[in-house]
């Protein structure tokens, strides 16, 4: 089983296209675009809502998604 990591993820200040991610590893600043290429679309739906939200993923997977 692959460790999985706890990120959160809320908007740029400002922008409606960037994201800053909070995880355990560090905080980093993606695209929306590469946010739903990871997550899907769905996951966006609480960023829209409240303007952040939390989710899962495989260690492995960070650093393709901050790459």
């Amino acid at each position: 089983m692959t460790p999985s990591l706890k990120l959160s993820a809320r908007w740029v200040p400002g922008t409606s296209n960037k994201l800053i991610l909070h995880t355990p590893l560090g905080e980093y600043q993606i695209s929306l675009d590469r946010f739903e290429q990871v997550f899907g679309r769905k996951a966006t739906f609480a960023l829209y809502l409240t303007g952040k939200t939390t989710l899962e993923l495989p260690e492995t997977s960070l650093h393709g998604l901050v790459a």
